[in-house]
Parts: C-alpha cells; structure tokens; sequence
C-alpha cells in the first residue's frame, strides 16, 4: 500500500487514512486466500520431495537385490592373514585350499657408491645403458653431468626405472644413485652399462636382487608351485585375488571360500530398513487428529495411497511361476507387522540363507529361464510382466548367422609361392611350403584384427574340405568378410585359393567364379506371438507382456524352441514401483512437481495482478478524498469570505443608521 498524498479529514473531520486502510485490507481477502493456497502447495512439494528421497534409497535396496548376481557373494577367508589376504568374486567356487607363501616378490635395486656432494663433482661424460628384462636397451648420453644432473637425466629417459639420491648418513661422500626398476620381479631385473670418462662415474651394486613372487598351492608330492612378478595372483583360484602379504615357507595357510550369507543378510536387511522408513512417511502424511482436526501434508491423497498399497502388494503377493523352494518372503521370515512395516524373523532367515540361495534369488530378483538348450535369458526391461506358470512360447523364423566366404578354388597342397593374404582390410603373410593348415593358423592368428575365422570345409562352406572359409566371428547383418590375394587361383592347388579378384560375403565368386558365400543374418523370431527385433543372436521383444525381454538363441535351424519363463521378486516389483514414482521424465512425483510449479506460477501472477488492481483503486479513492478535502477547504475559504463580507455589510449598514 502507497499513498499519494498525507491526508487525515482535517477539512472533513472524516478519518480517510483508517477508511482507505481498512477498504484495502478487505480488497486483498483474494490475494491472502491465494496466499494461502500457495502456502499449501509449497508444504505439498516439500512432502513429494521428501517422499522423492525416500523412494530412491528404497530404490537402491532394492537394486541390491534385484539382481541373481548379488547373491553370489563370497568371503575368503586365510588362516594367517599376516601371510595373505584374498577377496572372492561372484565366479568363485566354494571350496578349502591349502596355500603356502614361499617367497614375495621384490623389486630390482641398484645402488651407486657415495658422492660428497650432488651438484658439483661431474660423473664424466659418454653413455649410461639401462635395460629392463627382456626390454629394448635405453641409451642415456651424458655429457659433464653432475649426480643430480644424472638423477634427471636417467628419469627424462622413460627407461623403466627411477632414479633418486639417497643419503646414507656417512660423514664422507654419503650421497648415492638409487636406481629402481618400475616392473617388479624377475620381469623388472635391471642391467646398467656405464661408459663413461673424465669424471666420477658411478659403479653399481645389487640393493635389492629381484625376485620373483612364489606361492605352493597343496602339500605333497603332489603341490603344485606358482611363481609371479607381482605380489598379487588373480588367476590361481577360480574367482580369487590372493596378496602376498609376507613369506614362510613352513606355514601352512589354510584359505576357506565360502557364500557369504552374512552379506547377504545385510542386503536384506538395508532393503527392510528402507521399505520401513518410507512406512514411516506415510504414517506422518496420513495422521489425522479427531479433536483438532489436524491432518498431514499430503492427507487423502489418492496418488500416495496407492502408491502405498502397490508397494504393500509388492513385498506380501506370492511369486508366481517360481519353481523353487520358496514362493513369498514370509516363508523366509520376512512379513508385514500390523503397522505395516517389515518384521524380519532371524531364526527363520538365517535358516533360508543356509540353504540353497538359487531358491532365494527369485523371491527378490528379475529371473528367466528357458527350457531350449538354444535358447537363454538375458535380461529385461522394468516394463516386462512376468509370464506365470503357462510361460512364453518361443518360434524362431530366421537363425542368425554369419557371414561367409568360401574359396572358389581348393588348396591341394603346399603353398607354391610367397602369398599375401587381405583379409578385411588386414594384410597377412603367407609363406611357400604353408600347409593348409598353418594358412589357417596365419589367419586366426589375427583375428583380434580382422574379426574373422578360418576354417577348411567343402566349396559350400559346410563340413571338411580343403576350401579355405572365412567366417565373421560376429553374427548378424552389420558384419561382412571380405578376402584378396596376390595369388591367382587359377595355378591348380598350391594357393590359398581366394584368387585376385576381390571377393566378399555379398559378391564372392572372385577369379574362379566359383566362390560361394553368405551374407550375416539377424536373428527373427517370436515370443507368445510378439513381434521382436533381432541383432545378432540377440532377440529383443518389442510388445506385449513380454516387452523388453531380451533372449540369446544359437538356433541353427527355424522352428518351435519350447518355452521361456520370466518373474519378478519383491525387489524388483518394489523397485519399479521406486522407479515409476521417481523417473524424472514421467514419474508420478516428476508430474505433480511440475503441476504444483506451474499452479504456483499461475498464483504468482494473478496475485500480482490483484494487488495492481488494489493498488490503483486504492490509489484513486485516495485521490478522490484529496480532491473532495480541497473542495471542502475552498468552499470553507468562501464561506470564512463571505462571512467576513456580510459581517462588514452589517457593520458599514449600522453605522450609516446611526448617521
């Protein structure tokens, strides 16, 4: 509020300010309702925000669990964790292992003798040759340097070592050339060659021998002995990382793997604590006191209510089209209390997890099986429905397949001449006198490079001939083969048979005419008679209850491949519902935000333009007193004058009666 003009009625004797002030506060009743409605709404986004981070802790929990693989936790577990320590991976295999640590590794040191200072007596000047195991020798020229000029020198190289000074606390020359080599054990031993003159060059003696780490796997006759350069082994026990820690030969350390069920609780339990927390959210949306009336934010709201009752749903429906032991959580301990929160049972829990945990991972996880060797589950989407007991059927009308090329001429015998052989855009060297055989050992020898495998089959690419094939390791129509040879075909039998002329899995009857081939397929099928998309060997489906599936087939032929199964564990149905509320796109929480936003937009500027519109009837009322108050003073003005006139009139006439 504003005022044009300081006014109060002192003509009027009318208390203009109070009347304005009052017309005021009533005009604004729309804007304080407004006001208020805002209000509401800002507690109403705090709470969805709120909900918003609750749901998504529950989310991670849940993602804890709805994955087969986080069941598969191992613990490793050693006898003399001063000796070695051992993690397990999901690819471990349970098991004891008796373990023996006989030697750590160590890493090559050289060291020079001492120097009385590092900045003033020259080493000389010619050449220093470092070379590391089996590495090119590193050739370091020197010219006058000093021991700190060398230091560098030696590091500016790149030669596999590193250089420091060290000092050994002599009185007299206690500065040494340290030498260290950046590849540990036997791999990393050093081999300095100094060739230097007119100067102090250094001579260099083993600090530390390299040493190559070594650990006795077993006891016996029949232990068996394993060396490294590194202190760590992780390719000695399926699914174990094994750190040396220190050597004794004599001690035995026996390493125990094992399920690690108590991580597995944990998951369970993190997974109870969250779902809890967000009970307990609901609890304070939904109170409601009878004598105040006082209810919570989000009181009656259909949307958090059913939000509510899907997730309850989630963790109490039995799982269907499971065919293990289990069929709901409370066969494993896990029920919903009469306040609506998750109760863990830890003697009926801890019994669960010390059975078969494949029969707890679909009570929690997204699980599929097929019932075809040639078919396998994948995955899925979190728009997948499970498919129950009944299963899905799955037709496959097209296998994938990969592209071919086949020689159009057979080698018989030997290479006759030196061949070279482009093989996707990749040269390969084939010498005379190469057996079919060593060509094909040629050509697979790259296929890190070219993609593609060679074989010796009939001219049609099946079976065992003496035709060179070339098959794309990929399946699938993005992927092609290509061949071209120096070495014309057209000899007899003494080349690879490819032949000059270009050939492909699109074009293959090259210099012979002869040549066959295959282009790459994808594969094309259905599930339960739902469209999919192939790529590959990959087979994704596109609609219905089975959208988002993604299956591996290694079918060969078109036909019927029995059936796949899919179902959806309490975690992953909690998770979805997480997921729904929460996707920041067109979540349920996404979409009431952006309402609430905009509605308090709309408020926002109709607020503003009530209170323009306040503004200036208030502004006009109070122009209109000042005028009617400047009115009444004039006309006040004119009565003080007229009244002065009549009582001069009066005067002047009585004074002319008395004359």
């Amino acid at each position: 509020m504003s005022s044009t003009a300081s006014i109060g009625g002192l003509i009027s004797g009318i208390d203009t300010n109070s009347i304005l002030d009052q017309l005021y506060e009533a005009a604004r009743a729309p804007v304080r309702r407004l006001e208020a409605t805002k209000e509401t709404l800002n507690a109403q986004s705090l709470a969805w925000s709120l909900l918003e981070a609750d749901l998504l802790t529950l989310q991670t929990a849940a993602t804890q669990l709805s994955i087969p693989e986080r069941f598969q936790i191992f613990s490793a577990t050693a006898t003399h964790p001063e000796l070695l320590a051992a993690t397990a991976s999901s690819d471990a295999v349970p098991g004891t292992y008796l373990l023996a640590v006989n030697a750590l590794a160590q890493t090559h040191q050289l060291a020079s003798q001492g120097y009385a200072d590092t900045d003033q007596i020259e080493v000389g000047t010619g050449t220093i040759t470092i070379t590391v195991g089996e590495g090119e020798p590193t050739v370091i020229d020197v010219d006058g340097f000093t021991l700190a000029e060398l230091r560098d020198a030696i590091n500016d190289a790149d030669a596999g070592v590193s250089a420091s000074i060290i000092n050994d606390g002599s009185g007299t020359d206690p500065y040494r050339l340290l030498l260290t080599s950046k590849t540990s054990g036997l791999d990393g031993e050093m081999d300095v060659v100094v060739s230097l003159s007119g100067g102090t060059a250094p001579t260099f003696s083993d600090l530390q021998a390299a040493q190559d780490a070594e650990i006795q796997l077993g006891s016996g006759s029949g232990a068996i002995t394993v060396s490294g350069s590194t202190n760590t082994f992780d390719d000695v026990i399926e699914g174990v990382t094994l750190t040396l820690l220190d050597s004794d030969p004599g001690t035995t350390v026996t390493l125990t793997v094992a399920r690690d069920t108590e991580a597995v609780r944990a998951l369970i339990e993190s997974f109870a604590q969250a779902y809890n927390a967000l009970v307990d959210f609901f609890a304070e949306q939904f109170y409601y006191d009878p004598d105040t009336n006082q209810t919570g934010t989000l009181f009656g709201d259909y949307r958090l209510q059913s939000l509510q009752h899907d997730l309850a749903f989630a963790v109490t429906n039995p799982i269907s089209g499971l065919s293990g032991e289990f069929s709901a959580l409370n066969e494993i301990g896990i029920r919903l209390g009469g306040d609506g929160k998750l109760d863990l049972d830890s003697s009926a829990l801890a019994s669960a997890l010390a059975g078969d945990l494949d029969d707890l991972v679909g009570l929690f996880a997204a699980v599929g099986r097929a019932d075809h060797a040639d078919v396998s589950y994948l995955g899925a989407a979190a728009e997948t429905m499970p498919s129950g007991v009944a299963g899905w059927e799955v037709d496959i009308t097209q296998p994938a397949r990969q592209a071919r090329v086949t020689a159009g001429v057979a080698q018989t015998a030997a290479l006759g001449a030196d061949e070279t052989l482009t093989v996707n855009g990749l040269g390969i060297a084939l010498t005379a006198g190469m057996t079919q055989a060593e060509v094909l050992d040629a050509i697979n020898a790259q296929q890190a490079q070219t993609g593609v495998i060679a074989s010796a089959t009939d001219a049609d690419g099946e079976g065992e001939g003496n035709y060179l094939t070339l098959h794309r390791a990929a399946y699938g129509s993005p992927y092609h083969t290509d061949a071209v040879s120096t070495a014309s075909n057209q000899g007899g039998g003494d080349t690879s048979g490819i032949g000059t002329t270009a050939v492909s899995d699109e074009d293959p009857a090259g210099e012979s005419g002869t040549g066959t081939g295959a282009v790459g397929l994808d594969v094309e099928g259905t599930v339960d008679g739902e469209s999919c998309i192939g790529a590959g060997r990959r087979l994704t489906v596109q609609s219905g209850d089975p959208v988002g599936l993604h299956l591996f087939v290694s079918a060969a032929d078109p036909g019927s491949y029995d059936k796949v199964y899919f179902t959806v564990g309490a975690a992953e149905a909690v998770f979805r519902e997480a997921l729904s509320a929460t996707d920041t796109m067109d979540g349920t929480i996404a979409t009431i935000q952006d309402y609430i936003t905009d509605t308090i937009d709309d408020i926002d500027s109709e607020i503003a333009r009530l209170e323009d519109l306040i503004q200036q009837e208030y502004d006009r009322l109070r122009a209109s007193f000042v005028t009617m108050e400047r009115a009444l003073a004039q006309f006040q003005s004119q009565s003080q004058f007229l009244a002065s006139q009549f009582a001069q009139m009066q005067a002047n006439s009585a004074a002319a009666g008395q004359s």
